[in-house]
């Protein structure tokens, strides 16, 4: 959960154009002063060395597509290494194409979450390390909110949540571009909630209810739907469940 400069200028530059040679002809008095012909100035544009910049970004004001399905996935391509020595759980990021975000961002967005001291790897003797390989432990997968729902099966996700199944952990676009309402803009640690959340249910827990109110939410409570009163929270070291 995706900047759009005004372009500039294009000039339309003609290559070039030119008249005839137009002389005055008109009959006039024998004895009247010859009229001596005058050439009209013909008019010349320069032809452009290069040819005009074309438009590369998105116009100003236009959204980035995270709704419009076209079910192909790829892997990002990359490698990036475990900070830690215990067991290794490796993971591959694959994004829907089609989608307005950086691959390389997003991978390195989720290692960065993956990897923090505050995350699943001070509870569990895990360490995640990034291959683009297709025998990765886990594959995480970023996609439109159609093809989660599909990917989500036999789970029900209604085009707003993510789901962990089997080897899948899929996170919703719509929710990675937008967060929620009660993370009040804070889109980044809303995305470390969402992976940590997920990868957790891959790590084998389940869900969570709040406990007290105005305390930090668990990690693993769904709160993507809402936080029953407690604060928003995306580390599991902070309230481990």
């Amino acid at each position: 959960m995706v900047v759009h400069p005004e372009t500039g200028r294009q000039q339309n530059l003609a290559s070039q154009f030119g008249a005839e040679d137009r002389r005055v002809v008109a009959s006039a008095p024998a004895d009247a002063p010859a009229v001596t012909p005058t050439q009209v100035p013909t008019a010349t544009f320069t032809t452009p060395l290069r040819p005009a910049p074309t438009l590369t970004r998105a116009p100003k004001g236009s959204k980035p597509n995270v709704t419009v399905s076209t079910g192909r996935l790829a892997v990002v391509a990359g490698f990036s290494k475990a900070n830690g020595v215990r067991e290794k759980l490796t993971y591959r990021v694959e994004i829907e194409e089609g989608l307005s975000v950086n691959g390389a961002a997003v991978a390195a967005a989720i290692h960065r979450t993956l990897t923090d001291p505050r995350g699943w790897q001070a509870i569990h003797p895990v360490s995640f390390e990034r291959t683009d390989k297709p025998d990765a432990d886990l594959r995480i997968i970023l996609a439109t909110p159609t093809l989660t729902d599909k990917l989500c099966l036999p789970l029900v996700t209604g085009g707003e949540v993510s789901c962990r199944v089997e080897d899948r952990v899929v996170l919703n676009a719509k929710r990675w571009m937008y967060a929620v309402p009660a993370y009040a803009g804070q889109v980044d640690l809303y995305r470390s909630y969402l992976v940590n959340h997920e990868v957790g249910h891959a790590l084998g827990h389940g869900h969570s209810t709040c406990a007290q109110k105005n305390t930090p939410a668990p990690v693993m409570l769904q709160q993507t739907k809402g936080l029953a009163g407690c604060l928003p929270n995306a580390w599991p070291t902070i309230k481990a469940t």
